[in-house]
């Protein structure tokens, strides 16, 4: 083993192993002549794709040269599947169709409206999907009976997803927002009842849901006698079930220091899933940043942890009616997202989004961490110590902290081949999950509202002491970096604690409170309400927490890297705060770049000029 300085380590785990990451999206089963097919969609290398797997034919491509993927928000809702008969949103394209046992792809619509969800009415006469022009949203619906051009069918809210169903087709259900509010903040869950003729909407109603208790995931049993759907019940999360009949109640999973999902910031979440048999629910239990399968019997009460080793995330789950063969999109500090099927205590790893080759003895494994807030709040995090079998060295480690985007969602128990890059070269790392972060309560999560720019700043503060304090880094060698909100709280820090870090790294983030109101998207327009306040009564806060109103006061060195397409933080955000910094910075403005780097050429400049910049430092 080479003593060489932290920092410094030679490592497999380079730009080309991070640029060549996947992504799996949504699963979804369908049997046709008493084949149990999985279907599921994601992208890889910066393209799309949709693919079907079973035991009896193996996998196969689906989507045909076509960008698959919904469009509305932050996209998701990418296909539906019944009986063989695949519809998928395919970008500008619109809504395409095909057969499992053919090649012949029918565009549908190819309109200019931006599409998500669709969904096949069980006499597949019929397709209800969601429709946006980037203003006004709703559920379109489109006749496949008379090729009719599709109908603006359910309209009024501001925001709509996860529309599903009966299995009997006279039901029909959705989830649907409307400003100020977020999807986990104030959702509906509602019911319509449908003329499976010509879906003419016979009654409809609101079902659940409302300001405080939002509801989410609509799904009824395969016999079409229930509607299930998640619900908060104020700190935590419940499953609950309508009877379509007598409209009764109950409660048959009651969440208790745990989650049912995560926020919806996307269309096409599942969470959980009904076996053919209308007794069984498959699901998932989330605890903080990891979660677990179980299986609950809606009449017994019973309930069975599905041991499933090497997975700590499960993020989609999806059930066969017809043999109960249970898939999942599955992932592990250690193994990247993987679509697996379990049919009769089997697993199957259906697809991988990287290659087995993996440099295993190279990836650190988090440890999970927990410090006190001035007030007495328990912060969480995950601490990556320098990991590589080649190199060592002598005294503590620098240390990059990373407080998370969102701000609403959380660092997972998940492999992150980023931190990899940075561990492996003898970086240590901590991943904050700062006061309103997921997965540890509804307390936790709204305990940001109002204080966007302060707790997480805190939190992030006295995350990097705590690494000091452990003696797992070198007090004068901490880094921070952050992406998008994560970005907003790295520029808070510096300009308010200008000691604290050697320096800097940020990611498309927010700089200015006022341009998230005018130059955002629709989803997150109001999203500063509830965070920060509202205008004009906020316009104190938004001036205090706004990092371009302060830039001169940054004295740390700093790396800012943008997109020029970015529609969620524009880039005229990164171009104002730059001009105004003083300290030693880098600026990086990628053409064609959006939210999110997907360009392996953007990922492979990003990472080298990061790794340069830090090691100036060292």
């Amino acid at each position: 083993m080479k003593k060489i300085p932290f920092g410094l380590w030679q490592t497999p785990v380079d730009e080309e192993f991070v640029t060549h990451r996947g992504k799996i999206s949504e699963i979804k089963w369908d049997t046709q002549n008493s084949i149990d097919t999985l279907v599921f969609s994601g992208s890889k290398d910066g393209k799309s794709f949709l693919n079907a797997w079973s035991l009896q034919n193996g996998l196969r491509e689906l989507g045909g040269g076509y960008a698959v993927g919904g469009s509305v928000g932050y996209g998701g809702g990418d296909f539906d599947i019944r009986d063989g008969r695949i519809l998928f949103a395919a970008g500008e394209k619109g809504l395409c169709m095909r057969n499992l046992g053919r090649s012949l792809i029918q565009e549908l619509t190819n309109d200019r409206y931006a599409t998500a969800s669709p969904v096949i009415s069980p006499n597949h006469r019929f397709i209800a999907y969601i429709c946006s022009d980037g203003e006004n949203d709703c559920i379109a619906l489109l006749s496949l009976a008379d090729k009719s051009w599709p109908v603006l069918w359910i309209k009024g809210s501001d925001f709509y997803m996860q529309p599903t169903w009966s299995s009997d087709g006279r039901y029909f259900s959705w989830v649907e927002w409307d400003h100020p509010h977020m999807a986990w903040q104030a959702s509906r869950v509602m019911l319509a009842e449908i003329d499976p003729s010509d879906s003419r909407i016979i009654t409809m109603r609101i079902v659940s849901g409302g300001e405080f208790l939002p509801a989410s995931q609509p799904q009824f049993s395969p016999d079409s006698r229930l509607l299930s759907f998640i619900r908060s019940n104020g700190e935590w999360e419940d499953l609950v079930l309508v009877d379509l009949e007598d409209g009764s109640e109950r409660i048959v999973i009651h969440g208790e220091r745990f989650s049912l999902s995560n926020p919806a910031f996307s269309q096409g979440v599942h969470s959980y899933d009904w076996f053919g048999d209308n007794q069984r629910i498959l699901y998932t239990k989330i605890y903080g940043p990891k979660n677990t399968l179980w299986i609950k019997d809606i009449k017994s009460g019973s309930e069975e942890l599905l041991e499933i080793p090497d997975y700590t995330i499960f993020h989609t789950v999806s059930v066969s009616k017809t043999e109960g063969k249970i898939a999942a999109i599955a992932s592990s500090p250690t193994t990247f997202p993987q679509v697996i099927c379990m049919d009769h205590n089997q697993i199957f790893i259906v697809f991988r989004t990287n290659s087995d080759d993996l440099p295993l003895e190279y990836f650190s494994k988090p440890r999970e961490l927990s410090w006190e807030a001035k007030n007495g709040t328990t912060i969480y995090g995950l601490y990556y110590p320098p990991l590589n079998p080649n190199f060592s060295w002598q005294g503590l480690p620098p240390a990059i902290v990373r407080p998370h985007s969102g701000p609403t969602g959380k660092a997972e128990l998940a492999l992150y081949p980023e931190i990899q890059y940075f561990t492996s070269r003898g970086f240590g790392w901590l991943e904050v999950n700062y006061r309103g972060s997921h997965g540890y309560g509804r307390s936790y999560l709204e305990s940001l509202n109002g204080h966007w720019g302060e707790y997480d700043v805190e939190d992030t503060i006295t995350g990097a002491a705590v690494l000091t304090k452990m003696g797992f880094a070198d007090p004068q060698r901490i880094f921070l970096m952050g992406s998008s909100a994560g970005g907003y709280t790295v520029y808070n820090v510096l300009i308010r604690y200008p000691d604290s870090f050697r320096a800097g790294i940020v990611l498309y983030g927010v700089t200015n409170l006022y341009q998230t109101i005018t130059d955002t998207h629709k989803l997150e327009l109001h999203y500063t309400d509830s965070l920060v306040g509202t205008l004009p009564e906020a316009r104190e806060k938004f001036d205090e927490w706004s990092p371009a109103f302060h830039a001169e006061k940054i004295s740390t060195p700093i790396a800012i890297f943008q997109g020029d397409r970015d529609c969620v933080v524009s880039s005229d955000q990164s171009r104002e705060i730059i001009a105004k910094i003083r300290s030693r910075n880098i600026f990086r403005l990628y053409e064609g770049e959006g939210h999110g780097f997907r360009k392996p050429e953007t990922i492979r400049d990003y990472l080298l000029t990061t790794a340069k910049f830090l090691m100036e430092f060292l």
